[in-house]
């Protein structure tokens, strides 16, 4: 039997004292102690709150959109009430209200269509994070509990697959804003201990980073595989689980790259125009002052709606009416952290005994 030599021995054991703390360092790397508590609990601060006051508010509102055109229009209306009410001028004002009732009805269908179109795109996105949030939380699952990671490598690799489990929904996030790249404060951390994702490494991907993501986890699976420490059932829950975060992926792209076709969008806004411009000629006979107030209230609502529309068809943004993709990446952050820092001896199955509530039951 062939023996080490000291200088062998030492060489292994500090090899293997460097595995173990980087080891023990990976346990933190999406540990939330170093993130303000702002930015972790944010929940609490844009959580609907019934209240008859909520109306004061301006945030999250599209006042600052519709504030101008509406004055705009406000002030057109104000301006030929003036006229009818305080001149004999009556050419552009007719008798019938023909007009009003027909551009009425298309406005409504219009209007009613495309907020349904927007809503459906925004709710369709939370859908789909909520699906993509269940493999993440699957897949974890089955690294921590179905690999058995008897080497401080072999821990490293299953440490930094979750990490990547955590940085695939970060750098998605960043992906569907257009924010190319993974040098950002809550990506770059999570990917250090992929060789050419470290700082100086030559030719770093810029590009399509989830993807690149997907493949590191498709290569933990099969590298696992090959060492022993996996078997066949829990690789196949792994793959479907990335195969769906895959899925998951090409349905966001779907949503943020086909919006309502231009030539809608655009005429939706002409037949608006057209209705509050034709909107005094009508209503002043009937309404006389009054028909100031109303053209106030009609443009504030019609351009209001078709705001809010435009705003939340594209829900991936910064607008405080968009999807909350901050929190939800904070979400899986806390609970991946509480996965990773638990022990197989906390989930023991033959711990399980009732002796000790027993005991304390014959003591009372």
């Amino acid at each position: 039997m062939a023996t080490l030599s000291p200088t062998t021995t030492t060489t292994r054991e500090r090899r293997l004292s460097s595995a173990s703390a980087i080891a023990g360092a990976m346990t933190n790397v999406i540990n939330t102690d170093g993130y303000e508590r702002d930015e972790v609990f944010t929940a609490s601060g844009n959580e609907f709150q019934q209240s008859w006051f909520n109306f004061i508010t301006t945030k999250g509102t599209v006042l600052n959109n519709i504030l101008v055109p509406g004055f705009l229009f406000t002030v057109w209306g104000a301006t030929w009430t003036v006229i009818y009410m305080l001149t004999s001028f009556r050419v552009l004002f007719p008798n019938s209200q023909a007009l009003i009732s027909i551009i009425s009805f298309v406005v409504a269908l219009i209007l009613g269509y495309r907020t349904n179109s927007a809503y459906d795109r925004y709710w369709e996105a939370r859908k789909v994070w909520g699906t993509l949030v269940t493999h993440s939380r699957n897949l974890a699952r089955a690294f921590w509990c179905s690999t058995s990671a008897s080497t401080p490598q072999q821990e490293i690799e299953r440490l930094g697959a979750i990490n990547l489990i955590m940085a695939y929904s970060v750098a998605l996030k960043h992906s569907l804003r257009d924010e190319q790249g993974f040098h950002f404060t809550d990506l770059a951390h999570l990917l250090v201990h992929v060789p050419k994702f470290r700082p100086g490494a030559r030719n770093p991907p810029k590009e399509n980073i989830p993807m690149e993501i997907i493949l590191l986890l498709t290569e933990y699976v099969r590298n696992a595989e090959e060492a022993k420490i996996l078997e066949a059932t829990p690789k196949s829950v792994m793959n479907g689980c990335i195969g769906g975060m895959i899925e998951c992926m090409t349905n966001f792209e779907r949503i943020r790259n086909t919006p309502i076709p231009l030539a809608y969008a655009i005429h939706l806004k002409h037949i608006l125009v057209l209705f509050l411009l034709a909107l005094p000629f009508q209503i002043s006979q009937v309404l006389s002052w009054l028909a100031i107030p109303v053209m106030f209230i009609a443009s504030f609502t019609l351009l209001g709606i078709e705001s809010i529309s435009a705003e939340i068809e594209q829900p991936f943004g910064y607008d405080v009416n968009d999807l909350r993709l901050n929190e939800f990446c904070n979400d899986l952050r806390m609970e991946l952290n509480a996965l990773t820092h638990s022990s197989k001896s906390d989930r023991d199955v033959l711990s399980w005994n009732l002796d000790a509530v027993r005991d304390k039951n014959k003591n009372v």
